[in-house]
């Protein structure tokens, strides 16, 4: 069965820095897409920078917009997804939690220039509430994928032995009292 899933995400860091009589704020959004194609997940992202400089004399904003960047995992390093809700912010953004099976899994994500990880074998990523139906049907869609994977791999695997037919046990003995 083929399956065919996406959920678009976005992340936002920012930075600032104080020195002398100036200030720079640099804030980076990270829009992308997460999809399910095949026996693989593919995650591609473009990233926005702003950054505003403010001195004694000087207000000036900077933008630069980065080109559509990409990889593709198979799904043998994917072990599954979930959407993550703060129980105690039911009104916040949820957020997708990609595990992997492999810790290279998202070593080309991760990185100068990357996306940041706070676990290397957990890719978070922001979601829009209106996404969080998307969101959980990508997640039952890979779990999906994962299971069909491990059948068909359990499918190729020699069989386990039979195993011995029980021994009859004949009638329950009563010790005589002596």
């Amino acid at each position: 069965m083929l399956h065919q899933a996406a959920v678009p995400f976005q992340l936002r860091r920012s930075q600032d820095a104080f020195s002398g009589g100036s200030v720079t704020s640099t804030t980076e959004v990270v829009h992308g897409l997460l999809r399910l194609d095949g026996d693989r997940v593919v995650v591609q992202w473009r990233l926005a920078r702003q950054t505003e400089h403010v001195g004694a004399m000087l207000v000036r904003t900077d933008e630069e917009l980065e080109a559509v960047r990409g990889i593709e995992i198979p799904l043998s390093g994917v072990a599954g997804a979930m959407v993550r809700r703060r129980w105690w912010a039911p009104w916040g953004a949820p957020t997708l939690v990609l595990r992997a099976a492999d810790l290279r899994a998202f070593e080309e994500v991760a990185g100068e220039g990357g996306l940041k990880l706070g676990h290397p074998a957990e890719l978070v990523l922001g979601l829009r509430r209106t996404d969080l139906l998307v969101a959980e049907e990508f997640s039952a869609e890979l779990a999906l994928a994962v299971a069909e994977r491990a059948l068909a791999a359990d499918e190729d695997a020699p069989p386990l032995p039979r195993p011995e037919p029980p021994r009859e046990l004949g009638p329950p003995q009563t010790a005589e009292p002596s």
